[in-house]
């Protein structure tokens, strides 16, 4: 293995960046015709849905790699729509804590877990093999991120108590 930035470590990066916007745009397409509904907001509903219980929006912008000001924005926006609600924390009233709404809940779990579904399919036309193998691939990129003090909001979920497993490994967001 090299350190050294060579032509084919430069393609790499090149296409992962390619890579990452052509998905991004692949799940927009697959969001359905919810009104402003964003990758962002998407998230942060999913997010909630996920926990099941108030979250404060430290934790939900951490989760999501959104800075404090971009969370606000979002949840201010979610809130106004009546799809999230904010509280203050019964024990500490400097933390805002966000939950979903009944129709929060219902777009997030009635619309966009399917949505993520189709979206997702996507790699099904790979065969079993290779989505082993690019999962694999993926999870030591993610290896040397995070020994170069980069923590990503994704954590890899394997069967077995959560160690990672070749081929059995699933993403799931924190």
């Amino acid at each position: 293995m090299t350190n050294d930035p060579g032509p084919l470590n430069e393609q790499l990066m090149r296409s992962f960046g390619a890579l990452s916007k052509g998905l991004r745009q692949w799940v927009r397409s697959h969001m359905g015709a919810e009104p402003g509904m964003t990758i962002g907001r998407a998230g942060v509903l999913l997010g909630l849905l996920e926990r099941n219980e108030p979250v404060s929006m430290t934790a939900l912008g951490t989760a999501q790699d959104l800075t404090p000001r971009a969370m606000t924005v979002l949840i201010s926006g979610l809130e106004k729509e009546g799809l999230v609600r904010r509280t203050r924390h019964p024990g500490d009233g400097r933390v805002a804590l966000v939950s979903l709404t009944p129709a929060g809940r219902a777009i997030a779990a009635q619309r966009l877990l399917p949505a993520g579904k189709q979206a997702a399919a996507l790699f099904g036309e790979l065969s079993d093999y290779d989505r082993a193998e690019l999962l694999r691939l993926l999870t030591e990129v993610l290896k040397h991120l995070k020994l170069h003090g980069i923590d990503t909001p994704i954590r890899l979920i394997g069967a077995g108590g959560g160690r990672d497993q070749p081929g059995t490994a699933r993403y799931r967001a924190r």
